[in-house]
């Protein structure tokens, strides 16, 4: 029997991954439903389309991102070297991992000209990565490189992600990283 209750982080958790599975495009509300336990007409009471779950799944993630691995860039008490391998090293956890998936760059791509809702929230993770990396680049660069290595990275490691996935091989994404870490000089 289906459960009665269930919090709006469970169901984000629950659609997190079916969307890593099967796409927004391909996940159904009754998908959602059925993963959370509950009737398709109960979802309805906690969100209001399959959309407004996309949004709250993509604030969700960035959050996540934000409190757990963007914010070790900013700790100055260790090395720009050492930050850097520690984002690298949570976010290696996260994207080979078996639940591993890259969500906001295959929303992205799936979505951004169809569904324009989700592209500000979407870019605005990726700002937030950037800044992160810029930040520890400018331990030894200026602002100027600084900026564009970082965004030389997150479009390198984005990439290799969507690579790892194609070819079954998590190498791509190490070896990207290690490159990403060549940047640093110290």
């Amino acid at each position: 029997m289906p459960r009665q209750k269930v919090s709006r982080e469970f169901i984000l958790h629950q659609s997190l991954k079916i969307f890593r599975q099967k796409s927004f495009y391909n996940t159904t509300t009754s998908d959602i439903a059925a993963a959370c336990g509950l009737q398709k007409g109960s979802l309805y009471h906690y969100f209001p389309s399959k959309e407004a779950i996309m949004i709250e799944v993509i604030n969700y993630v960035h959050d996540f991102f934000s409190k757990e691995i963007f914010v070790h860039a900013y700790n100055e008490k260790l090395g720009a070297k050492q930050r850097l391998e520690y984002i690298i090293d949570l976010t290696e956890d996260i994207f080979i991992g078996p639940d591993g998936g890259d969500v906001m760059g295959n929303i992205g791509v799936e979505t951004a000209r169809v569904v324009p809702e989700f592209a500000a929230p979407i870019r605005s993770f990726f700002i937030d990565w950037k800044n992160a990396l810029s930040f520890i680049f400018k331990s030894e660069y200026d602002e100027e490189i600084a900026a564009e290595y970082a965004e030389q990275s997150v479009a390198e490691i984005e990439g290799s992600i969507l690579m790892m996935r194609i070819f079954n091989d998590p190498e791509i994404l190490k070896r990207t990283h290690t490159r990403v870490l060549k940047k640093l000089k110290k």
